[in-house]
């Protein structure tokens, strides 16, 4: 693994977010934010002097079938609330407009949820957003 050259400081909060980065290229966009920062909090210690993207890397093809728990995937989840909730027959997918419209639920949710948190570092609203919201986001 490569490290990272000794002139190139990097904080902590640009090494996580070049290792998620990193992951949701690698898996499609289909990764939790949320656990991916946690992870990323955890290697940073021993891994922080280490390339952020060859890290998550490894760590995506590691984590092997672990990572399905942890998938990114709004669309089907819209979908499958859709079907459940008779807006749709189970087994049909949403049209784009019923996507646009679940993706502006979304962002108004999102928008309550920016008054949480720390803006400068994150905030619910920016949970949701990388959970549910349209990528890229």
């Amino acid at each position: 693994m490569s490290q990272l050259p000794s002139a190139t400081p990097i904080t902590e909060d640009q090494w996580i977010t070049a290792f998620i980065e990193e992951w949701f290229a690698v898996s499609d966009g289909k990764a939790d934010y949320e656990q991916l920062f946690l992870d990323g909090q955890e290697a940073f210690p021993v891994h922080g002097k280490t390339d952020p993207a060859e890290y998550a890397r490894r760590h995506y093809k590691e984590a092997g079938e672990r990572h399905l728990n942890w998938v990114r995937d709004p669309v089907n989840i819209f979908t499958a609330l859709a079907a459940e909730k008779g807006l749709i027959k189970p087994g049909d997918k949403l049209d784009q407009r019923m996507l646009d419209y679940a993706y502006g639920i979304v962002g108004l949710c999102a928008k309550v949820g920016d008054g949480y948190g720390d803006p400068a570092r994150a905030t619910a609203g920016h949970h949701l957003r990388a959970v549910y919201g349209p990528l890229p986001f």
